[in-house]
């Protein structure tokens, strides 16, 4: 099969390889569609540090089901449309008995430590894999991934009705926690980017947006907050001001949600931790039952034209090292697709 490979760091190329072959509770899939992730960047410039080379990266896939073995087989048919979870856990650790799989002690990724979806097909584990109806744009269903992890992060923060939401990045995966917080029923979503682009798309959708190197930046956040400041901050870019911003904007007995991935330690001013009485949540990937809270989200069509709004090229998979060189450069773009 044609699959792209990460050779080494900075090496990416179109292949021939061998075919996935199946082990009990696996299943083979043809993939559809492929997203590419910031992730997938991370792998392929080396700065992933516990992937491992050669792999196939990817991990935001769609497609059809063409061979399934083991238990759990009798639930599908050959021919169905599926999404899986695109890792793979033990299911006996701690973290996996509390439900947190997504901590699971021997966590493998697909995409970094097992090869993933960037090609014609890919295995899954069966109990992770989910159903999709005939019906459902094939495209829409490659953001399943990503959704989970806003479906993840919301949940994660206990965001209640009538609260209010600060999202610390307005990349894809901060617009879509932006889109699931205000759907959970925050009454305020507010979306701090530099980016004029990403600020007009979420002008457009409906949310309050703000420029954190505007220099009214500080008026703007006491005017929207009464100088309160927020339920929940979501920091999603990564970044030393975006840290320092979710803990300073985050109101008394607030929380903050660390979710964009750091490549160096940053300080956390503790004394407003300690005076606020703050929380501060840590989040990786996205449980089993939040994919499934995913997948239900995309079934009942409610955030689907929102959802859309993400998608914004694709490629064909002949194509995958343009796609790839293409996404490391900063653009008026979102989620790039690859076809296979």
């Amino acid at each position: 099969m044609k699959a792209a490979v990460i050779e080494e760091k900075n090496s990416i190329h179109l292949r021939e390889v061998e075919k996935p072959v199946l082990n009990e509770g696996e299943a083979l899939i043809k993939v559809k569609y492929c997203g590419i992730c910031g992730s997938d960047i991370h792998v392929l410039r080396g700065e992933h540090p516990t992937a491992q080379f050669p792999v196939i990266p990817g991990h935001e896939f769609v497609g059809e089901l063409v061979k399934i073995k083991g238990a759990g087989s009798e639930r599908y048919e050959i021919g169905d449309y599926v999404v899986a979870q695109p890792f793979f856990s033990c299911g006996n650790c701690e973290p996996c008995a509390k439900g947190r799989d997504n901590v699971c002690a021997d966590l493998k990724f697909m995409g970094a430590h097992t090869d993933g979806g960037f090609a014609e097909y890919v295995k899954v584990a069966t109990r992770k894999m989910y159903k999709i109806p005939k019906d459902m744009d094939l495209q829409l269903a490659a953001l399943t991934e990503p959704i989970a992890v806003a479906v993840h992060d919301v949940r994660r923060s206990g965001l209640k009705v009538g609260e209010t939401a600060l999202i610390i990045g307005g990349g894809p995966i901060g617009m879509l926690i932006a889109m699931v917080a205000r759907h959970a029923g925050a009454k305020q979503v507010v979306i701090s980017e530099i980016s004029d682009y990403r600020r007009k798309v979420a002008e457009e959708m409906g949310f309050i947006t703000v420029n954190p190197i505007d220099e009214g930046f500080e008026d703007q956040i006491t005017n929207l907050t009464e100088g309160k400041g927020f339920d929940v901050c979501f920091e999603v870019s990564g970044s030393r001001p975006g840290v320092a911003t979710a803990v300073e904007k985050a109101k008394i007995t607030g929380t903050v949600m660390i979710i964009g991935m750091t490549s160096e330690p940053y300080p956390v001013d503790l004394s407003a931790v300690f005076a606020k009485e703050l929380t501060i949540k840590g989040v990786r990937i996205h449980a089993q039952y939040n994919f499934v809270g995913a997948v239900e989200l995309l079934k009942s069509g409610e955030l689907n034209d929102e959802f859309r709004t993400m998608l914004s090229k694709v490629y064909q998979l002949d194509d995958v090292e343009e796609a790839f060189a293409f996404s490391q450069i900063p653009g008026d773009y979102f989620k790039l697709l690859v076809e296979m």
